[in-house]
């Protein structure tokens, strides 16, 4: 990466581990983040960067506003070397945005990166520390569950392509559990902010 802020923070976990509630809490206290789902999803709507390409390789997956998620979860379903086609041609775009985001936000303090797979892609070595968020499995699969459009097999496929969650535990540099309640969880984003902060000075 380029010239960059004064911290660079990765933020990663498992699905329905509550990275997204963690994002939310650290934007709540002036912290840009970029988060790789968000940016999959505008990459993946109609005239979308990653959707042409896409539609070359698969044009099943492809409806008139954009790719279909679950088409394309089946498919990989079906044949997991599908996903490497698919990381070729969405991984490149989302560098250009990440680059694009850090040329943004330089002159800034802090900022953050929401990667779900950070680890398994060998990308921890681009930030200054990494925040994994957990909570136990059961907590996770309850969660995971309750989501529309998936099944206990779509989990399963997930998990599959995540690191285990040990591993991912014993690289962290901050933890988060998201088993406490949401108070406390702020409370633990609000201390490893300021320690942060405290790191710069």
């Amino acid at each position: 990466m380029n010239k960059k802020p004064g911290f660079v923070l990765g933020l990663t976990g498992s699905i329905a581990m509550g990275k997204t509630t963690v994002s939310n809490m650290f934007r709540d206290l002036g912290t840009p983040v970029w988060c790789a789902d968000n940016e999959v999803n505008r990459l993946y709507k109609k005239n979308g960067a990653a959707t042409k390409a896409i539609e070359i390789q698969f044009p099943s997956v492809v409806i008139e506003t954009g790719i279909d998620k679950n088409k394309l979860r089946n498919l990989i379903h079906e044949d997991n070397s599908v996903l490497k086609t698919i990381e070729g041609i969405v991984h490149p775009l989302l560098d250009f945005s990440k680059c694009a985001f850090i040329k943004k936000n330089k002159t800034l303090p802090l900022i953050i990166f929401d990667i779900p797979l950070l680890f398994e892609k060998k990308q921890e070595k681009n930030f200054d520390a990494v925040l994994v968020v957990t909570a136990s499995e059961t907590t996770q699969k309850k969660r995971v569950l309750r989501r529309k459009n998936i099944t206990e097999k779509d989990f399963q496929l997930i998990k599959r392509n995540q690191m285990n969650e040990k591993e991912k535990l014993k690289r962290a540099d901050f933890l988060i559990n998201t088993d406490k309640s949401l108070t406390e969880t702020k409370q633990d984003v609000i201390e490893i902010h300021s320690k942060i902060r405290g790191l710069m000075r």
